[in-house]
């Protein structure tokens, strides 16, 4: 039964030794349906998505920083938007989106920002641009994406697992700085507070709504650039209601990573990723792992789902 008092976060695992060269749509689409019917105990698919999405036009954010290297893969939003296309979500009212179209042309994917077909754009479209007005969190004070604050009315934050060279982790909170105009000014001190209450703007918290980690290839140092070194085939999505409970599961991930591989943790390594922890003090989400409900299943081409664990 789906505990009210903790914040559920499942891991669902493809055979990792078949995600070298990434994984395509019909896995992703196993994964995510496993995954997704998981999240409330459900047995129907629909019953999730009207849950999670009670109409609207539904956007989902991506990090295209690798271009194809080890950005959100376009086979796993094109997933996404396949299960919510035949749960009754119309195909223009999904949203595909990053900081520029540059980014995702880069990262393989297909602009439309037409009234026909899946949509897929960034900020710097015609029309699109940033917020006129400022919103404010704590110590961050930014425009919004208009994307966010003009376009969708729900988000689902699909970011990809890795190591980060300031604030240590990359994941669900740091994909947010996408969504806003001066993201440079908050880098200092590991990112921390910062990340934590870029994702406590009004716009981003109120649209956030899901969150899908890629965690089948995962770069556990010298990120966010992609560097081949330190890929490690995890095979796994990370999904959640809360994105900071998600991102503390990513971090048990890359920390063990790091073990396994000799090296330094991460706040060893002078970049501890305390944003986690302010954003748990604020009310974000869990950052706590003991209080989080952790489910790990295992999948493959069958569909069906086994109980599993991270390593």
């Amino acid at each position: 039964m789906y505990n009210i008092n903790m914040s559920r976060v499942i891991v669902v695992k493809w055979p990792a030794e078949k995600v070298s060269k990434g994984l395509d749509k019909k896995s992703y689409k196993i994964m995510l349906e496993a995954g997704l019917t998981s999240l409330f105990d459900s047995n129907s698919l629909k019953t999730t998505i009207d849950r999670l999405f009670p109409g609207g036009i539904i956007g989902m954010k991506t990090n295209c920083l690798t271009r194809k290297f080890n950005s959100t893969p376009v086979a796993l939003t094109d997933a996404l938007s396949d299960i919510l296309i035949n749960n009754n979500i119309k195909e223009n009212n999904i949203v595909v989106w990053e900081r520029t179209n540059y980014e995702l042309e880069q990262a393989g994917y297909k602009l439309n920002a037409s009234s026909f077909g899946r949509r897929c754009l960034g900020t710097d479209s015609n029309g699109v641009g940033y917020s006129r007005d400022f919103y404010g969190a704590g110590d961050v004070n930014s425009l919004v994406t208009g994307i966010l604050t003009n376009m969708v009315d729900h988000n689902i934050n699909v970011p990809v697992l890795k190591d980060h060279s300031i604030a240590g982790l990359s994941g669900c909170l740091k994909n947010m700085y996408g969504a806003i105009h001066n993201p440079n000014k908050y880098h200092g001190n590991n990112c921390n507070p910062y990340a934590a209450h870029v994702s406590q703007l009004e716009p981003i918290k109120s649209r956030n709504r899901l969150s899908v980690i890629d965690a089948t290839r995962v770069q556990y140092n010298f990120g966010p650039g992609y560097d081949s070194r330190y890929i490690e085939n995890f095979g796994g999505l990370i999904i959640s209601i809360d994105s900071v409970a998600a991102d503390r599961v990513g971090l048990e991930i890359v920390e063990t990573m790091r073990r396994n591989n000799k090296l330094p943790s991460l706040k060893e390594a002078g970049r501890p990723p305390d944003y986690l922890q302010t954003a748990g003090e604020i009310g974000l989400g869990i950052a706590d792992m003991q209080k989080i409900e952790l489910k790990v299943f295992t999948v493959n081409d069958t569909g069906k789902p086994q109980a599993g664990r991270l390593f």
